[in-house]
């Protein structure tokens, strides 16, 4: 499919696949008027119309969180030149219930005492729109894209960006 051609419910469908795939994410939170990013784990759930995290409690961004909840995901695929943003809300909890749902073999590096460890806490990002970037995957073609444009003057494809609405 040519990608500048997506539908709307193809975008949200893009955007939704691209979380799914990349998975590791920046989580940015403001404290104050500064923002702080820091690397998650992201656990999509389009079927909830979230995104999960589980966190831990001694890491300050559930303080800031329950101060200013607005946020953002940054994801980027290693690899590939694929980028997205995603704008939304993040709530704090510490359903065990979620906690045990969400919980996996990777987790244990973090809480060695396992899934009831008590500085666990669950994230749930509520997306409300995002906007993505998707570029041609090998650097020699964007080279010569970039070459053919500053000889001819066009602007140069460089892959499809789009903002999503999801709230």
């Amino acid at each position: 499919m040519d990608r500048t051609l997506r539908t709307t419910t193809q975008a949200i469908d893009h955007v939704w696949k691209m979380m799914e795939e990349i998975r590791t994410c920046m989580l940015v939170t403001k404290q104050g008027l500064a923002l702080r990013g820091r690397p998650m784990h992201a656990m999509p759930s389009r079927e909830e119309g979230c995104v999960w995290f589980l966190s831990d409690r001694r890491g300050h961004k559930d303080e800031e969180l329950e101060r200013d909840p607005q946020g953002a995901l940054i994801f980027a695929h290693p690899g590939r030149n694929d980028y997205l943003s995603v704008s939304g809300e993040t709530e704090v909890s510490v359903d065990r219930a979620k906690i045990d749902e969400l919980w996996n073999d990777a987790a244990r590096a973090f809480w060695p005492e396992g899934k009831a460890d008590p500085n666990i806490c669950v994230l749930r990002f509520l997306p409300e729109d995002a906007e993505y970037w998707d570029g041609p995957s090998s650097s020699v073609l964007i080279a010569l894209k970039l070459a053919t444009a500053r000889m001819t003057g066009d602007t140069p494809d460089l892959g499809e960006s789009r903002k999503v609405p999801l709230g």
